[in-house]
């Protein structure tokens, strides 16, 4: 059972540490402190799969550390601006993941302030997990990456390029209610989107996930899957797309 620690007896915690991490400054976490009333953020909570010193937390990365949260009666992610971070807020992030919600894309965004994030928490395993572990049936494990590719359009569609989804393993998760793509740091509008190409690439011509496939999908003729998605880089229409799809393996009767 996860142990949630309210605001007001968050400091000197473990959880309280982590809200300002890694250089911990009593004045800093003070005013930290009050951005998350300011929130609405009541409680928060260690737990989840990796590990900061001996604290186990949601996530981390370059700009911030993702705990457990109650926010406004909820359970939700927060993800907290590390104190080394090479960027002065979190405001940047939360306004591409808003982008990102309005094409139906990412987990839902709930509120924001410069050093913090707050936003649904979604339960469930990386996709390199769950691919490794899945045993249900092959047509069930082929609509996941049908729904996680149609995700990845779109963002191309929305003009917001995520930026890091050539690690597919870790920046898309399989949820209770199905796959969604997480953590928008390095997400930018400002560059030409490239999401569904470097996720096909990422899932089909490289050697590490595409073994885990394991059958359970086809895969591509490598020259024209190539052919493919450099015409889907060209045009972006959904003709082109549903060619990679095609390719793949991945096209539904719904297309």
């Amino acid at each position: 059972m996860t142990e949630y620690v309210p605001l007001d007896r968050l400091h000197g915690t473990g959880a309280g540490s982590l809200v300002c991490w890694p250089a911990y400054d009593e004045e800093t976490a003070l005013q930290r402190l009050r951005q998350l009333r300011g929130l609405g953020v009541e409680a928060v909570a260690l737990g989840g799969r990796h590990r900061i010193l001996t604290l186990r937390v949601l996530g981390k990365g370059h700009v911030g550390v993702v705990l457990r949260c109650t926010w406004r009666g909820v359970e939700a992610a927060l993800k907290a601006r590390r104190t080394d971070a090479d960027r002065p807020s979190m405001m940047e992030e939360a306004e591409h993941l808003r982008r990102a919600n309005e094409a139906g894309v990412g987990p839902r965004l709930y509120a924001f302030s410069r050093d913090f994030i707050v936003m649904e928490l979604l339960e469930g395993s990386y996709l390199g997990d769950w691919a490794r572990t899945f045993d249900g049936p092959d047509d069930e494990f082929r609509r996941v990456l049908e729904a996680l590719l149609r995700q990845t359009r779109s963002l191309d569609e929305a003009g917001l390029d995520h930026g890091e989804l050539t690690r597919v393993r870790r920046h898309f998760i399989v949820a209770v209610d199905g796959p969604r793509i997480v953590d928008f740091e390095s997400a930018s509008v400002n560059r030409r989107p490239q999401n569904v190409t470097a996720t096909v690439q990422s899932m089909f011509m490289n050697r590490g996930f595409s073994g885990l496939l394991g059958g359970r999908v086809p895969q591509p003729r490598r020259d024209e899957l190539i052919q493919a998605l450099s015409d889907y880089k060209r045009d972006m229409t959904d003709e082109s797309f549903s060619r990679v799809l095609g390719l793949c393996g991945l096209l539904s009767d719904r297309a």
